[in-house]
This record gives structure tokens, C-alpha cells and sequence, in this order.
């Protein structure tokens, strides 16, 4: 059971509507399907997605066993559900991510737990409950999983068409050593992966499954460039005998704008999107978080513009607070973030998350202070309300749609490279539209643009936000030609400032969780506007 998620950047609550047919959430939790995989033959698995569906808990009463798992953004509804389920006739189990950093928090709220992976410990206790054997009320793995030994997922058992984006883990672990990070300890430093057989047959799965669209939720894609390259060699191969049937996107370090070949690779093998986590313009605040990809070589700018020129869409996140950060970073967040031209810029509040170098550095200072869920330390060069506001400005001034359709047309329009590698990949791939499909497509946009336009009208921001769309394509238009960002492309991006804009206009009121994009590692309440997808450190 995967429990509701709070609204965050990543998870496009306001754009889900917009969508043709009727979707309850953008992203698969990977773990369900591949904790069913692991379940021996003799179980019969149900996948329960709280985010799709509503819980049935007198449902629920009729299971032998109930397993909940759950990222540090849903702890509060992970513990409303285990508190209900506690009066039931069941066994119940809690894992994952949030468990695995906070297992205090568990130890009276289920009757097993599981720390850390589970491809071992997960059938070992499905084995020894079937039989009656007594079972433990802790299991952790006494050593990491072996990614070859995976088995493909269970995508057959999702809902597929209540989903947007399919997610799929090529590797764990992450070769770097950023102190805010608890993939390394969680992990590992040494990435773990799966052979590129394994990955051919999720491939085939996830197409099976119905979905078009594939999130690989790898902390750093590029961890290990020689296995990466090889993946993606042969799913270059795959992707021209099955016709392109998925487009990719995933997230790596910014190292991956040194590696030509690399870039080259991925574009071939339909990936359109990267996530970066640039975290912060200042050298200084990059080296104190020992960030040092960051640093080394030529800047940023020139590595995200070669990013850019290889045709992928870059989205990145950045991160305020650190102790090199005065009041003054927010305006250079902020400058910088138009400069670099990346529209989906996420921002956080830095997070001292349990088990984390930065956790255990600021307890031996004596800074830490978990009383405030939005800012759980002291800030060395600003007051906590100091920092929690600069950083509701920031992301209320990113989401204003000047500044985000300037970062999106001009990004777009700026990178003469990247519109040339679309074009090309565009005639790779070599689909052919008929005049039918092209109506069809055209009256799907119409679609997505009134159910839009109803909802900017539902929150009284039809004449403001539909007014500045309107004025952005046109501007889109004018400067781009006939290389400008196509209609119902540009409709769904508007769909996307709608989600974010909104978001960012709460962003301090609520406590926004953040989850990569968007699947597997616990992010903090107050990473603020920063999602990870499903997985996913920050590489």
C-alpha cells in the first residue's frame, strides 16, 4: 500500500485534471510493483495506490497481511493508516524509506517492521507466515542487494491508465559524497545495477503495462558511465525494432554535460528530460556541502548549455540555507536561475534528514531543532524566519509568468543546438502523421486548453494567468517561427505553470513534501518545492 502524497512541484495536482481521460496521479511508486515481484507464488498480491484510489479498510480487514511503505512525506498519513489498521484482525507491516531513517516512530505502530531493502527479508517473511513459522518483528538485510537478482516488476498489477509516468530503477547507490544526501547511506557509494537483459525485459513490461512515458529513478544515472553507456546501447537497438514506443527521462549529475558520447547516447535512445541538482550558484556554499561536481572543470553554465544542445529538457533543483548563505542568495538564486533559462526550477530549504553527514555535523553543534517543520536547524548567517521567508519570495518570484515563460522561450529559443536535436531525433524516430491524427491532436489540445481555462476561471486567475499565456505564445510565435514549441506542447506547459504557480503561492502555509519526482528515498517536510520524483537523490 502506497499512502496519498501532500501536493508538492513534482506531483502536478492541477495538471492531472487538465489531462486527457481521467489520471490520479503523474507517477508509479516503483516500489509497489516491485514488491509484488518479490512475493512468492503462493501469494495472491493486491496493489494498493491511496493516490489513485480511496482505501477501503473494511477491505482491508480481509487480508492476512497488510505492508505499508512510504517516503518522509507521507509519515503523517503513513501513521493515520497504521493507527486504523491497528483495530484489525491483520498483520501488518511498514518499510521503506521513512522507516528505514525513523524507525522509532514504528516500533509500536505496526507488528513488522523493515529496514533498508527487502529482496531478501520481504519473501523470507512471506515464506515463514505462510507456514506459520513464527517471524520477526525487525528484518534488515545483512548485506546490499545484488541488482542482477531483481526480478522485473510487477507493472500488470497497476492501474496502468490511472498514471502518466511509469517509473523503472536501472541502479542504486551514488558515487559522491554530498553532505545533505542519505542515498549514500542508505545505498551506498559504489552504484549497484541491473544487466541491460533485465532492463529490455522491464522495458517490454512497462509497454505491455500501456504506458508510453518511463521515469528511470536512478540518485545518478551516470554513476557508473561504462554500464550506462552499454543500457543504452541496447536500448537503442530495442527502441528501433519496437518502433520508439517510450520516452525517457531520468537524473544525473552535472558532470553528464562533460561526457559528449553520453549525451549523444541518450538522445538516440528517446531521453527528452534530465533532472540536476545544481543546489546553488556560490562556490563556497557547493564545497562546504562537499558538492565538488559542481565545481570542477568549466562552470555550470557552459555544462547545462551543452546538456541543453543534446536536445534534453533540463530541470534542476536548488537548495537555500547552507551555512555560506546570507540574505543575499535568494536575489542571486533567483538571477541565476533566469540566466540559466531552466523553467522547472525546484528550490528547498535545506534538510537535515537522519543518517545524513549534515544531520550528524549539526547535532554535534548543537543546531539542531526539530521543533519547526519547515526550518529544523539554525542558520549560521540568517535568522530561521529570515530564511523561511527569503525562500517563500524566491519561489513566489520564479512562478510569476514573466519570469517562468521567459526562462521556458528563451532557454528554448537560445539553444540553437537544442532545437536542431529534436529535428533530428524527430526524424529518427521517423513517425509519419495523418492528417487524421494531426485533428485528433490538435482537438486534445483544444480539450486540455478549456479544461484549463475552467480551472484558471474555478480560482478567479482567467483574466491574470490566461491572459499571460495567451501573450507568451504569441511571443513564443514570433520569436521561434515555425520552430516554435507546438501547441498542445505548449498548452501542457502552460498546465504545468498553473500546478507550480499554485504551489508556490502555498508553499509556507502547507508543509509541501517533495518525493523524485516522484519515487523510493524519504524527503523531508520542508524540502519546500524540491520533488525527487520517486527515488532519487540529488546527483
Amino acid at each position: 500500500m502506497n499512502p496519498r502524497f501532500r501536493p508538492s512541484v513534482w506531483s502536478r495536482d492541477e495538471v492531472l485534471p487538465v489531462l486527457p481521460g481521467k489520471k490520479g496521479s503523474w507517477i508509479v511508486t516503483g516500489s509497489l510493483p516491485a514488491l509484488a515481484a518479490l512475493a512468492p507464488d503462493h501469494c495472491d498480491v493486491v496493489l494498493l495506490d491511496e493516490n489513485v484510489e480511496d482505501l477501503d479498510f473494511e477491505r482491508l480487514g480481509a487480508f492476512d497481511i497488510v505492508g505499508v511503505t512510504g517516503m518522509i512525506v507521507q509519515r503523517d498519513r503513513m501513521f493515520e493508516i497504521l493507527e486504523r489498521l491497528r483495530d484489525l484482525p491483520i498483520t501488518v507491516a511498514a518499510g521503506g524509506p521513512y522507516v528505514s531513517v525513523s524507525e522509532a516512530e514504528f516500533v509500536d505502530r505496526c507488528d513488522v517492521r523493515f529496514i533498508g531493502e527487502a529482496e531478501e527479508t520481504w519473501p523470507r517473511f512471506l515464506t515463514a507466515f505462510a507456514r506459520g513459522e513464527p517471524v520477526q518483528k525487525r528484518y534488515e538485510q545483512d548485506a546490499k542487494t545484488d541488482m542482477e537478482t531483481v526480478p522485473t516488476p510487477r507493472y500488470d498489477l497497476l492501474k496502468s491508465g490511472s498514471y502518466v509516468v511509469a517509473s523503472l530503477q536501472f541502479s542504486r547507490g551514488c558515487p559522491f559524497l554530498c553532505e545533505f544526501c542519505d542515498i549514500i547511506t542508505i545505498f551506498g557509494r559504489r552504484p549497484r545495477l541491473k544487466s541491460p537483459a533485465q532492463m529490455i525485459r522491464e522495458f517490454d513490461a512497462i509497454v505491455k503495462a500501456g504506458f508510453r512515458t518511463c521515469f528511470l529513478v536512478d540518485d545518478n544515472f551516470i554513476g557508473n558511465k561504462v554500464k550506462a553507456k552499454e543500457l543504452l546501447r541496447g536500448l537503442i537497438d530495442w527502441q528501433k525494432v519496437n518502433g520508439y514506443p517510450l520516452a525517457f527521462s531520468t537524473e544525473a549529475s552535472i558532470n553528464l554535460g562533460d561526457d559528449a558520447e553520453m549525451l549523444d547516447l541518450m538522445r538516440l535512445a528517446n531521453f527528452r528530460q534530465v533532472f540536476v541538482g545544481i543546489e546553488s550558484p556560490r562556490a563556497k556554499s557547493l564545497m562546504e556541502t562537499r558538492k565538488i561536481q559542481n565545481v570542477r572543470g568549466d562552470s555550470m553554465i557552459d555544462k547545462l548549455q551543452r546538456i541543453r544542445d543534446s536536445g534534453l529538457v533540463i530541470q534542476a533543483g536548488f537548495i537555500v540555507g547552507f551555512d555560506s548563505d546570507d540574505e543575499a542568495i535568494f536575489d542571486e538564486q533567483f538571477e541565476f536561475i533566469q540566466q540559466i533559462g531552466i523553467a522547472q526550477a525546484s528550490v528547498a530549504i535545506l534538510c537535515p534528514i537522519p543518517t545524513t553527514p549534515l544531520y550528524g555535523r549539526l547535532k554535534m553543534e548543537g543546531r539542531l531543532d526539530l521543533s519547526d517543520p519547515y526550518v529544523s536547524f539554525r542558520p549560521k548567517k540568517m535568522t530561521r524566519e529570515a530564511l523561511r521567508a527569503g525562500y517563500d519570495r524566491l519561489v513566489q518570484r520564479l512562478y510569476e509568468p514573466d519570469a517562468y515563460f521567459s526562462r521556458l522561450v528563451d532557454g528554448y529559443f537560445g539553444s540553437p543546438g537544442f532545437r536542431k536535436s529534436r529535428a533530428t531525433l524527430a526524424t529518427l524516430i521517423g513517425r509519419k502523421r495523418s492528417g487524421v491524427t494531426r485533428i485528433a491532436e490538435l482537438a486534445g489540445a483544444i480539450l486540455m486548453a478549456a479544461r484549463l481555462f475552467r480551472a484558471l476561471l474555478a480560482k478567479r486567475s482567467a483574466m491574470s494567468l490566461g491572459g499571460a499565456y495567451v501573450r507568451h505564445w504569441r511571443r513564443n510565435r514570433r520569436l521561434c517561427g515555425r520552430e516554435a514549441i507546438p501547441f498542445a506542447s505548449f498548452v501542457l506547459l502552460c498546465a504545468d505553470h498553473w500546478h507550480f504557480y499554485t504551489i508556490s503561492r502555498t508553499s509556507s502555509k502547507i508543509e509541501i513534501g517533495t518525493s523524485r519526482p516522484e519515487t523510493l528515498r524519504p524527503i523531508p517536510a520542508n524540502e519546500g518545492l524540491y520533488l525527487d520524483k520517486t527515488a532519487g537523490g540529488r546527483a
